[in-house]
């Protein structure tokens, strides 16, 4: 099931189903780092208990509205006024852009107040298992929402999903994509240095044009040498 709410400002705003995520239980061992192998059983049977028991009751959501803008040195213009610093390495990720889409996605508050309650249990397993969880969620609402754009945009060229706080943009950038998409994009907000709440949670701009580059990835850019991903592809 698809809940849309049509927002001011452009932004469309979607509560989603959790099965149309497409999440299943291999993706977390990937991204928990296993691989081709399988996990050993106890861990297996946990994350698949605890993927089975989300799946009942979180609501992931996702919003994305289109703004026209140009690419200047390192900065986004947006056409009416509003400006952010992005950085040599999104600039040129962004380079032929006409428009921009900028998006959020989530895993919701309930998921939030799972984690925190797992906290408090003190098991480390199940925290680092929902720790996963919460991030590939996050990650596959945001895919769910690109297909939705790519519906919108009926075939014209797109750059991947690039995010403040990678590739030398600086996260204050948030305070910017945030004010735009309304202030609480998926009743996510902000925190005094830009950290987002929901935690599992992601935001950031597409950049749209039939000149963008659709094939160049942030990972081959970024100088992030702590990032979690650049150590993943290592392996």
């Amino acid at each position: 099931m698809l809940n849309p709410y049509y927002l001011p400002d452009r932004m469309q705003e979607y509560e989603l189903d959790f099965s149309l995520l497409s999440l299943t239980a291999n993706d977390l061992f990937a991204e928990m780092g296993y691989g081709n192998t399988q996990p050993e059983e106890p861990v297996e049977a946990l994350a698949v208990s605890m993927l089975e028991e989300v799946s009942s009751w979180i609501v992931p959501r996702c919003t994305f509205g289109l703004f026209d803008g140009r690419i200047e040195g390192d900065t986004v213009f947006m056409t009416g006024g509003e400006s952010f610093l992005v950085g040599a390495t999104i600039s040129f990720l962004l380079k032929g852009s006409r428009r921009f889409a900028l998006f959020a996605a989530t895993a919701g508050t309930a998921f939030q107040e799972y984690q925190n309650r797992l906290k408090t249990e003190d098991d480390i397993l199940k925290s680092f298992i929902a720790d996963i969880l919460g991030t590939c969620v996050a990650e596959k609402a945001g895919d769910y929402m690109e297909r939705l754009l790519e519906k919108e945009l009926a075939g014209e060229r797109h750059t991947n999903r690039l995010s403040p706080g990678y590739c030398g943009w600086h996260l204050s950038g948030q305070q910017t994509l945030f004010r735009l998409m309304g202030g609480t994009p998926c009743g996510i907000s902000l925190s005094e240095v830009c950290l987002m709440t929901p935690i599992k949670s992601i935001s950031g701009i597409i950049g749209i044009g039939p000149d963008v580059d659709e094939k160049k990835y942030g990972c081959q850019y970024c100088e992030l040498e702590t990032c979690y991903k650049r150590k993943r592809k290592k392996k």
